[in-house]
């Protein structure tokens, strides 16, 4: 079964304190290398994976961000890169024409609020950065991690996205130790909110939660076959980056370590390690659902139609050229 999604954290460091993410306390280390990057997406793009998404800590704190871009593109994948914009407004030019899925951070539709959340003053860099990217032919979403606290803020969100003619995605919160802290009441404003023009919602997310996320006696979790996870300091981890318990020395050859009894005995026990009871964390459930046969892929693949089509239909913007 060949992996869909990279998932590669090019450094650790972050220049937010999000109140809901603890990867700023993590040990900064250092950033991941041109060389180490070049060699692994070549060999990750063998092995079948067909997006890539450059993540971190504070994806645009590494310096070779644009140069990790541009091997990508050459590579075929289609890129992702999600910011707080902190440092987009000066470093959108660099980034022209190279990132297929831009994702803003934005929690609130006032400073007050979304400044709150992030830990840090970015609210008036997003609203800069909208229109930088725009100016630079890049076409971002803006992300919107809900929670109970700051659903009331979404229909601000939405209205800026419309006057935009970008796309708000809705982001549950999740939490690694598979508690659910956002209310059914949220959820249901979230499902709400998702039928309007311009809003997108991965209904399956949804659904997970409701079902009380992956069960270890029957697991739903397919992060080891769906996504390949690097560290910046050039490591595999398995079985995922949240629930990370082994680590493979890459040293030039992802093939080998993809093909590793280590990794297999992973994939074996995907969904099935006692800290995945319960576990629904977005970004690896996302892939997941593309390897299921239920109503999870059906519900994730109508989805996805409805993003598409709202995004390069309705706001006619340019489909990834990968």
């Amino acid at each position: 079964m060949k992996p869909l999604l990279l998932h590669y954290y090019v450094t650790m460091r972050c220049n937010a304190r999000c109140s809901f993410c603890d990867i700023w306390r993590e040990e900064a280390g250092l950033d991941a290398t041109l060389n180490d990057v070049s060699i692994n997406l070549l060999h990750a793009r063998q092995a079948g994976c067909r997006f890539v998404d450059f993540t971190g800590g504070e994806p645009l704190l590494n310096k070779h961000l644009p140069q990790f871009l541009q091997h990508a593109r050459r590579l075929g994948f289609i890129t992702s890169v999600t910011t707080n914009c902190l440092l987009f407004p000066e470093r959108a030019k660099e980034l022209t024409g190279l990132v297929d899925l831009l994702h803003f951070s934005l929690n609130a539709d006032t400073a007050g609020l979304h400044d709150a959340i992030r830990g840090r003053r970015s609210f008036d860099h997003v609203l800069e950065s909208i229109d930088l990217a725009l100016q630079n032919r890049l076409v971002p979403d803006l992300l919107f991690t809900y929670t109970d606290e700051n659903i009331s803020a979404l229909e601000g969100v939405i209205r800026l996205g419309r006057e935009k003619k970008l796309l708000v995605i809705l982001d549950p919160l999740f939490v690694i130790d598979g508690n659910n802290f956002v209310s059914p009441q949220t959820h249901a404003q979230a499902i709400d909110y998702s039928r309007e023009k311009g809003v997108y919602l991965n209904r399956s997310l949804i659904t997970l939660r409701t079902m009380g996320g992956n069960h270890t006696a029957s697991p739903l979790c397919r992060a080891v076959n769906a996504t390949i996870v690097i560290l910046p300091d050039n490591r595999l981890a398995l079985p995922c980056f949240h629930h990370r318990r082994d680590f493979l020395h890459l040293n030039g050859d992802l093939d080998k370590v993809l093909h590793s009894p280590v990794r297999a005995d992973a994939a074996g026990m995907q969904g099935r390690y006692s800290f995945c009871e319960g576990c629904h964390i977005n970004c690896y459930f996302d892939p997941s659902f593309n390897y299921m046969r239920n109503r999870l892929f059906v519900q994730s693949m109508v989805s996805k139609l409805i993003y598409a089509w709202r995004k390069y239909v309705v706001y006619h913007r340019p489909w990834p050229k990968c």
